[in-house]
């Protein structure tokens, strides 16, 4: 593996994971959990119709809405079911394959929006 270059397993892992994380939050905002509605409502209250700098999209909406509601509204509808925290690399037989836990899609949300 190069500088830069992840092994196609570690980007299927990714993208796994990436589905997992934004699957959880549509769930959580479409069963209407509490913190997530709540967050997301918040953020379309100051939606705009048009992209411009500083605004990205709350999961499930056309709207542009400030960034930082976006990752807070985003961020806590994944973080609802929390399904994809893992523990890559765990072996009890092999002290050396102990990791901790890794996975937690809290940063996919900041990503998203960063993106836009």
């Amino acid at each position: 593996m190069g500088k830069g270059e992840p092994h196609s397993t570690v980007l299927q892992r990714t993208q796994l994971f990436h589905v997992d994380s934004v699957v959880c939050g549509l769930s959580a905002l479409n069963l209407n959990t509490n913190a997530p509605v709540l967050f997301r409502n918040e953020a379309i209250s100051q939606s705009v119709n048009i992209q411009k700098p500083g605004f990205a999209k709350v999961f499930g909406h056309k709207e542009w809405v400030p960034t930082t509601l976006a990752i807070l509204a985003n961020s806590s509808a994944v973080r609802e079911w929390d399904s994809n925290g893992t523990v890559f690399g765990y072996s009890a037989g092999d002290k050396e394959r102990q990791a901790g836990e890794f996975g937690h899609n809290d940063f996919y949300p900041v990503v998203m929006a960063a993106a836009c």
